[in-house]
């Protein structure tokens, strides 16, 4: 596979400052449309200057001085106005009496404080007060009565447009980094479902580029470890398994020799030595079959599933169960429920499995004891079901007897077995997609081993019984 090759690239920090410089050039051309906009309103007159409501006042006091009688209609729309007298009492204007009585207060003091400005003018006995602010305003009285002020009303668009584009802008830059992030994410990915035959592609961004340089380097590292180490234990099983077949020619001579002896004359201490080395013949056989069959799954090389009629797997169980059982006299029965008329499975290798827990659960059943084995169909597996009346499994054995070489040293521990007969069942389960769980029968106290195993439907699959 090809290392990932730096193409041309920009760095992260170019790639945040073109978001930077698109929001600055937005905010800019946002200011100039809104610069826009209030200048042809007030080419338009829909927004009066902020001096309007002042070059109103100075026309009318004008008007007011060469005029002898004065009313209201003659008071610009947009000019806000009370009368008094000379000795403080409201005549009249479009002021309300508090806000006639403060503009009042404050030409009086000569003290002007807030947003508005006072201006008087006399009429014969009368004193005009005029109110006003240097703000623009609208044309429309409906939209001074809906709308802050233009002033206000362009800072907060701009504020509102700064905010929007900054968010359209981040939603862009961050679908794009998100886009440049996602080779990176795919290689973590792919590397942690343990799948390393794949090309890392470059995102065009000099720091995640590297990054994923990186990643590739490790990947080849990696596997090339993976491929060594497979190597390696694909050397050992094979070593092992030969050194196992290689073990039992010699043992099948020691032990035809042992058994010929038997049939000489011998004397009692003769006999007990002889029986000694038949059963240490038959106890390392039984270890070296055992190291044979972990070889064989290990490699898992040898499955080859097909479509097994389930009648001939149930067949060949109870033939097992009785021979494993004959010696101790135990009672033992088979049931099945709910089965599947076929099942695609490696025959052998089931058959196998599934022995090792009858073997296992004939050892630790005392004699006049019974075992049961109940098949049973779900929907998606199918559950080896097998009970015995023995002592039942500890606690420890609970956790650890499906592991390798475990051999327990409190319930059913014993010397005649080797740690693997469990391992052996739970490898043939997952290798059928199932499992192998343990656990006690109540009241009895006896053990359990359920063995479950996919059901998998097979073109052609005959239905279910």
């Amino acid at each position: 596979m090809e290392a990932v090759k730096l193409t041309k690239s920009v760095r992260l920090r170019t790639f945040f400052l073109q978001y930077l410089l698109f929001l600055s050039l937005g905010t800019i051309l946002l200011l100039g449309v809104l610069l826009g906009l209030f200048t042809l309103a007030f080419a338009w007159d829909a927004v009066l200057p902020a001096n309007y409501a002042e070059k109103e006042i100075a026309a009318f006091k004008e008007r007011l001085a060469s005029s002898e009688a004065v009313t209201p209609q003659m008071v610009p729309d947009r000019v806000d106005y009370t009368v008094f007298t000379g000795d403080g009492e409201l005549l009249a204007g479009n002021l309300k009496r508090q806000e006639a009585i403060h503009a009042w207060e404050i030409v009086q003091h000569g003290d002007s404080q807030g947003s508005h400005f006072y201006t008087t003018a006399r009429h014969g006995q009368e004193i005009w007060i005029f109110r006003y602010s240097l703000t623009p305003q609208y044309a429309s009285s409906l939209l001074r009565s809906y709308l802050p002020n233009p002033q206000l009303l362009a800072i907060l668009l701009f504020i509102f447009g700064v905010l929007l584009q900054a968010a359209l802008l981040a939603a862009l830059f961050g679908s794009r980094l998100s886009k440049k992030m996602a080779g990176l994410q795919e290689a973590t990915g792919h590397i942690q479902r343990e799948n390393l035959e794949f090309t890392i592609k470059p995102c065009g961004i000099r720091e995640i580029d590297e990054v994923l340089a990186s990643l590739d380097r490790m990947k080849e590292a990696l596997n090339a470890s993976l491929k060594r180490q497979w190597e390696l234990e694909r050397s050992r099983r094979e070593q092992i398994s030969a050194l196992a077949h290689d073990i039992k020619t010699p043992l099948t001579i020691i032990r035809g020799n042992a058994e010929l002896l038997q049939e000489t004359s011998q004397d009692d201490a003769q006999r007990e030595y002889n029986s000694y080395i038949l059963r240490s013949a038959g106890d390392i056989e039984a270890f070296v079959q055992e190291v044979i069959d972990l070889s064989s799954l290990q490699a898992g090389s040898a499955r080859r599933e097909s479509l097994v009629p389930t009648g001939e797997i149930i067949e060949e169980l109870e033939l097992q169960l009785k021979a494993l059982s004959s010696g101790k006299n135990l009672h033992t029965s088979v049931q099945k429920k709910n089965l599947p008329e076929f099942l695609f499975i490696n025959k052998e290798l089931l058959l196998r499995g599934i022995v090792n827990v009858l073997a296992n659960a004939a050892e630790h059943t005392p004699p006049q004891g019974s075992i049961g084995l109940l098949v049973q169909g779900g929907a998606d597996a199918v559950h080896f079901m097998i009970t015995d009346t023995g002592r039942g499994f500890s606690q420890a054995d609970l956790k650890e007897a499906t592991h390798q070489f475990y051999r327990g040293d409190q319930s059913r521990s014993s010397g005649n077995h080797h740690g693997m007969g469990l391992y052996i069942a739970r490898s043939v389960a997952e290798q059928h997609g199932g499992s192998l769980s343990l656990d006690n029968v109540s009241p009895s106290g006896g053990g359990k081993v359920t063995m479950s195993i996919s059901q998998i439907k097979q073109p052609g699959d005959p239905d279910s019984l």
